[in-house]
């Protein structure tokens, strides 16, 4: 073999090695509809159930994961959590959206009190003692308020000569 050879295979094998690490993909999206009101994307390769909680800065923790079994939900990847817009106040200030990923149903209404109680930056779900595998996905999001829609409010006077106002008569 030649030295250009065994050159050109090292500076191969080096630079192979050397490439940067894809940045850690997101377990979930945030995808604002409007200011307030968001869908839950989860990410490809995640845990099949999901628990989503939000802790604004006014202190407010809410389940937005709400059902009839009290348990965690389905979280297919790339689909909206239970194909659902989520509501969050604006008026509360920015929101930290807590998401634990399971690799089995939760019991969401004891988990909750645990949560509200845990309300800190360093939560962590080791702290929870959880059966099962558990991932937390912890984000960031500032909601804004939308204008308030009055029904039945007369917006413009109409006119009929493409614009003027006339005085009554």
């Amino acid at each position: 073999m030649s030295r250009t050879f065994l050159a050109n295979l090292c500076a191969a094998v080096l630079m192979t090695a050397c490439k940067k690490a894809s940045p850690a993909r997101p377990r979930m999206e945030i995808r604002p509809v409007t200011g307030n009101i968001v869908q839950f994307i989860p990410g490809a390769d995640q845990l099949p159930y999901c628990l989503i909680y939000t802790q604004s800065d006014k202190g407010v923790t809410r389940q937005m994961t709400m059902t009839q079994s009290n348990q965690s939900v389905p979280c297919p990847a790339g689909e909206p959590v239970l194909g659902l817009r989520f509501r969050l106040p604006g008026d509360e200030g920015r929101v930290k959206v807590r998401v634990l990923f399971s690799d089995q149903r939760l019991q969401a209404a004891m988990l909750a009190e645990q949560v509200v109680e845990m309300a800190s930056p360093a939560f962590n779900p080791m702290n929870l003692r959880l059966p099962g595998r558990v991932l937390l996905e912890s984000l960031d999001y500032l909601p804004t308020e939308e204008p308030l829609v009055i029904v039945g409010e007369v917006v413009k006077p109409l006119t009929s000569d493409g614009g003027s106002l006339r005085a009554p008569r």
